[in-house]
């Protein structure tokens, strides 16, 4: 007879690591989170036999749209959708707290600090210390909708910092070349598209919120300690370990202090949270520094950062903390890592997550950027009966070979990685974000929830400019970030509408 998922999952956390006290995550599974996965797994299922990225395209409501709600603004709908949000975190908690989990831990029993639950009330999630005979117990105790996950240390992305430099990107001086490219500045002068009113959160290793091309645009900041706690918060305790986080904020919203345009959106709003320092970080950082994000409004999630995975199976780790953020309308867009073919990061791997890998300014897919097929054979949301799930990533690829942005307190330089990539894409999504509010009547303003995220994934990806094997591969996932396409066919397909 097979085992449970949750022994399997437990078996493989006592296989990976043999220290005596074990950092974990428990995760509850609340009905709305298993409604979502089998969606996914729907959606992958119809999906895998298509060749064309056109064909992802969501078709227009049309005559079937629901009637209009009164217009609440948009600081009233990111309330009510985070209200949404702990409702379902709330249904998912439950089982952990009507169990003996966040008490078990011979560690918390001896009231040791890091034995005190981690609580994460969006997620529906807590991480804790443990004894290794105490997990093994957990077994046959766990309520049957937690699962168990390894709070693993995620280390730092490495900072490539391009020394040859293409002539052709470097006399590309009135703007960064993968502007261009995407056809985000086509789309600031035919739609008027620059992110105003849209916030993106960077989670990574921080932000230099004084430099000359951010000062204006970081909104918010805040430190999340190894305790899962804020350590700092306000713009004026803004810092950045390494550069890599300001590096990537400036391609999402920086502007033209270097005469030089870098950011894909450069009206939209930074929520900036330093989720890895020196040592890098936790899974459990980065989870609540998701919620922190859900929790300020944030409408993209930036995670240009992971733990490398050398095999294909995937844990849900993030899955929880990742439909916290669809079921409050907001997308996450990750980094697939930088470890190349056969390789993935998390969470940039996970099912939900919009993964990104690199490419150059000729469109060549970089060596380092990583794909492969990804399968799900245990999980405790998914319907056994679609198990295994086979899914490929990345889902989508950007510029990030010699990407020009934010150096230091007041520099700017080239690098590359999929971590540049990847705030490409979440400034596209917010160039297209940014047009909703002129236009009240558009399927993508009338969605909600999880479901203006899942029409924006797929306005996203159906617009691509196709590179690669037909249909989605390894290297390109579905074809290269093309926003000037999504707004054209957006507005063909009355997702878009430009009031």
């Amino acid at each position: 007879m097979a085992k449970p998922t949750r022994e399997k999952q437990i078996e493989r956390i006592l296989d990976q690591n043999n220290a005596r006290k074990l950092a974990v995550i428990f995760q509850g599974v609340p009905q709305r989170l298993c409604d979502a996965a089998g969606d996914a797994a729907r959606r992958l299922t119809e999906t895998r036999a298509l060749t064309r990225a056109r064909d992802l395209l969501p078709e227009s409501r049309g005559p079937h749209r629901k009637a209009r709600t009164p217009e609440k603004g948009r600081a009233a709908e990111r309330e009510q959708r985070i209200a949404d949000a702990r409702a379902v975190g709330a249904q998912a908690l439950r089982p952990l707290q009507e169990s003996s989990v966040l008490s078990l831990s011979r560690v918390a029993r001896q009231g040791g600090g890091r034995g005190v639950p981690q609580i994460f009330e969006l997620a529906g999630a807590a991480a804790i210390e443990v004894d290794r005979d105490d997990l093994v117990a957990l077994a046959s105790t766990l309520p049957p909708q937690v699962s168990v996950h390894p709070n693993r240390r995620i280390a730092l992305p490495p900072r490539m910092q391009s020394r040859d430099v293409p002539a052709q990107v470097e006399r590309r001086t009135a703007h960064a070349w993968g502007l261009e490219k995407t056809g985000a500045l086509a789309c600031w002068g035919a739609f008027g598209a620059r992110g105003k009113g849209v916030q993106v959160a960077v989670l990574d290793t921080g932000v230099n919120a004084q430099h000359p091309d951010l000062a204006a645009r970081v909104k918010k900041f805040a430190e999340i300690g190894t305790n899962g706690k804020i350590v700092r918060h306000g713009v004026k305790e803004a810092r950045d370990e390494g550069g890599h986080g300001s590096h990537v904020c400036g391609t999402i919203a920086g502007g033209r202090a270097s005469g030089r345009w870098i950011g894909m959106a450069p009206e939209a709003d930074l929520l900036a949270c330093k989720v890895l320092g020196r040592l890098g970080g936790y899974d459990s950082q980065i989870i609540a520094g998701i919620e922190w994000a859900i929790t300020n409004g944030a409408d993209v999630i930036n995670l240009s950062l992971g733990g490398v995975s050398w095999e294909p199976d995937v844990l849900d780790t993030y899955s929880g903390a990742i439909l916290a953020a669809h079921n409050a309308g907001c997308m996450v867009v990750a980094a697939i890592g930088n470890e190349g073919l056969q390789t993935s990061g998390s969470p940039g791997n996970d099912v939900f997550a919009l993964a990104v890998g690199a490419t150059d300014i000729q469109d060549g897919i970089s060596a380092f950027s990583g794909g492969r097929t990804q399968v799900i054979h245990n999980s405790s949301y998914v319907d056994p009966s679609v198990l295994p799930l086979v899914y490929s990533k990345p889902d989508l690829c950007a510029p990030g070979v010699d990407v020009y942005s934010c150096v230091g307190k007041g520099s700017w330089g080239y690098e590359s990685g999929t971590s540049m990539a990847c705030p490409h894409v979440s400034g596209a999504a917010a160039l297209l974000l940014s047009r909703l509010d002129g236009a009240p009547d558009s399927d993508l303003r009338l969605a909600t929830g999880r479901d203006r995220v899942e029409t924006l994934r797929a306005l996203l990806l159906g617009a691509v400019h196709e590179l690669g094997e037909n249909g989605q591969d390894h290297r390109y996932g579905w074809g290269r970030l093309n926003v000037l396409n999504a707004f054209a066919m957006g507005l063909e397909r009355g997702l878009l509408s430009l009031g």
